[in-house]
């Protein structure tokens, strides 16, 4: 297996390799009971391994929540960089539009989460639950500053008026609206799921209309 490729089959496979095995059974517990109320133990055994494997393949549960994090955003990220790296390539030596540089930074969460609702929701909510905390900061900063800087940089030379704080504000903006409007559970937080009234497709084109008005405001 790749760092970018979990298996979509369920952990007891005897066909998947062990620390692959702990992956997907972390992740399925991380996703429903969050890195502290996750066990070691549970883990293995959803696994089908000896707990002690864990410890072999991974320091301790912090560094295997980061794995089972930096697997997903991999792909998120890959995807955004090829969607950039087109836009580049389609507007050079101009800047592309705004709104097409927030498409590529949004649009490949709404298409894996389409692809496969189980994984991603499971994604979404692992990183929901540690938002705040040490460990969801050491994420940020492995996963997502990075890609962060790639899109500011792209996005600035569109906006060549707006200061770095707006630029981040606007990105920073991306994530948690596209997180929240594919989160299942979002419902909790604004009483009525928008799931109810709007398409996934509806509601990534109203969500990056909005982001780009935002923007274009520091123009």
């Amino acid at each position: 297996m790749t760092d970018h490729a979990l298996p979509r089959i369920a952990p007891e496979k005897k066909d998947i390799p062990p620390r692959d095995r702990i992956l997907v059974a972390a992740e399925r517990l991380f996703a429903s009971k969050g890195l502290h109320g996750a066990g070691l133990r549970e883990i293995a055994r959803q696994a089908e391994v000896n707990v002690n494997l864990i410890g072999y393949h991974f320091n301790n549960k912090e560094e295997l929540y980061l794995q089972v994090h930096h697997t997903r955003a991999l792909q998120i990220n890959t995807m955004r960089e090829v969607l950039l790296e087109d836009l580049d390539h389609r507007y050079s030596p101009g800047t592309p539009p705004v709104q097409d540089i927030i498409h590529a930074f949004i649009h490949p969460l709404f298409e894996l989460k389409a692809s496969d609702p189980e994984i991603w929701t499971n994604f979404i909510r692992s990183y929901m639950r540690e938002m705040g905390t040490d460990i969801w900061r050491t994420m940020n900063e492995n996963s997502l500053a990075p890609v962060m800087r790639r899109f500011s940089t792209v996005l600035h030379r569109s906006l060549p008026a707006a200061k770095r704080s707006d630029i981040i504000f606007i990105l920073g903006m991306a994530i948690h609206s596209s997180v929240m409007a594919t989160d299942p559970d979002e419902a909790a937080m604004v009483g009525k799921s928008l799931a109810d009234d709007l398409s996934p497709d509806e509601l990534e084109v109203r969500l990056i209309r909005s982001l780009t008005a935002a923007a274009l405001q520091f123009s």
